[in-house]
């Protein structure tokens, strides 16, 4: 009989709880384990070709290892041979980019170390009992004799990403509001793709190509082929850099273009970037015969995929994503212009197929403690995640601060956000509109007037979130908030600033600014 090693490595807990589980079902099942503990108790040199270990181990942030796996990982990586045999079950969760990072790592070392592997690897996402209760089954049928089931177990949960997106399709659109600027609601089916998320993270979409685009590049060189039209249809055409001018002027020595990438026209790259894509860069600086078609194609990047803020909370709505969109159109130098995804959902079918991801957004979850107080700050579609938050169960205090042009045109999901208001998932609700009086009054401005209340919570351990453009929120919100410990917490310039500094440092500030 086989000498039974079991090791967890657990940041949450999640892995530690199974390990216990698997311990009790090996004992109920007659087996008795050598050892059973955290990784960090293995030394894996010191296995021999009649042990088997069996590993439960989650991964920690971006596929590092949780806290109690970390000397069994160096001293891993320092084994010169390992003789056990071994079987590996990772947790991990599909939103992050490095899926099961650690047990793929772990899995990966010990097969190159020379140890042997009775089953392929276990990737398990957030919802693991049905992967575990079938892994276990497997062990244990293969200690009392029989390895047929744990030969052909396939457990791994497909990784979407966007080189292999999950083919979503819309479930609704919906006008959000009446203003100058249309923002949409999108919700977009994910049924049966495995995917978990959180409030406040991220959806990924790769969206078709810019047909307006596509055109006016097809206009310049008079036709383009199907094949060339499939080639752009992958190639970023709406985001200008200065790698891509730089490409182009490498391969055409074009030199007025070659005067804007350098250091000292950076103002001007800027200033002509903004608002063209790159079929104005064509009609600009080239003629067709002077930037051939293939030589595009070399100095184009891959499409860029489209994050946005989920404004859905996935334990309330597994099924479906919901998004905040406002839709980019504008007239700029007698063309008109259309974002690539913004304007493809807030103009699709209901059922249209879109290519979605999601990556967790770890820097912007909600408090693990439900009792925590949260402060959400947020103007425009900056409140969609605040959405998925409030739909999430909790019983902390909540406040929103947020921010829009007209009120009549611009209150984003006021139905909504009065109805918390009244089953008190939202604690207070803080509005301004900046144009709806002759001094235009900005989210900022309304953190200071309600200054007191801020530091209030502040000093009751809340956590601060806001959310929008970074160009209007990132500086002016840093400096009401400093300028609020200042007044509220009688501190200096200087100490308000380091406590800013230490309230990021802690993770109670969180940002997502775009």
């Amino acid at each position: 009989m086989a000498n039974i090693y079991l090791a967890y490595g657990s940041q949450s807990g999640n892995a530690r709880n199974l390990a216990n589980t698997l311990a009790t079902q090996l004992a109920e099942a007659g087996f008795v384990l050598v050892q059973f503990g955290e990784l960090d108790d293995i030394s894996p040199s010191a296995l021999t070709d009649n042990d088997t270990l069996l590993i439960i181990t989650s991964s920690f942030g971006d596929g590092e290892p949780p806290g109690n796996a970390r000397k069994f990982y160096e001293n891993l990586l320092a084994a010169k041979t390992v003789s056990c045999q071994f079987a590996v079950f990772g947790l991990g969760d599909i939103s992050y980019s490095k899926f099961c990072g650690f047990s793929i790592e772990v899995d990966a070392l010990l097969r190159d170390k020379g140890a042997s592997s009775i089953a392929m690897r276990v990737d398990a996402d957030t919802s693991f009992k049905d992967f575990f209760q079938c892994w276990t089954d497997a062990v244990i049928a293969y200690f009392k004799g029989d390895d047929s089931i744990l030969e052909k177990l396939n457990l791994q949960v497909k990784v979407y990403s966007e080189n292999e997106s999950f083919p979503a399709r819309i479930q609704s659109v919906r006008r959000l509001d009446s203003g100058e600027f249309p923002v949409y609601e999108i919700q977009i089916d994910i049924t049966d793709s495995g995917i978990n998320y959180q409030a406040g993270d991220l959806l990924y979409i790769v969206p078709p190509v810019n047909k307006h685009t596509l055109e006016r590049i097809a206009d310049f060189y008079g036709q383009l082929s199907e094949a060339s039209r499939d080639k752009l249809g992958k190639k970023e055409l709406r985001y200008l850099s200065k790698p891509l001018f730089r490409a182009l002027v490498k391969l055409t020595n074009n030199e007025e273009l070659k005067a804007l990438t350098k250091m000292s026209a950076s103002k001007q790259l800027a200033d002509y970037c903004y608002g063209r894509d790159i079929a104005d860069v064509l009609c600009d600086f080239f003629a067709p015969e002077t930037l051939p078609i293939a030589d595009l194609f070399a100095a184009l990047s891959p499409q860029l995929p489209r994050a946005y803020s989920i404004a859905s909370c996935g334990s309330v709505s597994p099924d479906t994503v919901t998004l905040c969109v406002r839709e980019v159109a504008y007239n700029q130098n007698g063309n008109q212009y259309f974002g690539t995804a913004s304007h493809f959902l807030a103009h699709s079918e209901i059922g249209t197929q879109v290519a979605v991801y999601v990556r967790a957004n770890r820097h912007f979850h909600l408090p693990e403690d439900n009792r925590v107080p949260i402060i959400l700050i947020g103007a425009g579609v900056g409140i969609a995640p605040y959405m998925g938050f409030l739909s999430c169960s909790r019983f902390g205090e909540a406040h929103l601060f947020f921010g829009d042009r007209y009120r009549a045109h611009d209150f984003l999901y006021q139905k909504e956000l009065e109805e918390h208001l009244q089953n008190r998932r939202l604690t207070a609700l803080y509005t301004t509109f900046s144009r709806d009086q002759a001094e235009k009054k900005y989210v900022q401005h309304l953190l200071q007037e309600h200054g007191e209340k801020i530091w209030q919570l502040a000093e009751n351990k809340a956590e601060i979130y806001v959310c929008g453009s970074k160009a209007h929120l990132q500086k002016n919100i840093d400096k009401a908030l400093c300028e609020i410990a200042q007044c509220h917490g009688q501190m200096g310039e200087h100490d308000a600033q380091q406590w800013l500094f230490n309230l990021t440092n802690s993770g109670r500030y969180h940002q997502d600014l775009y």
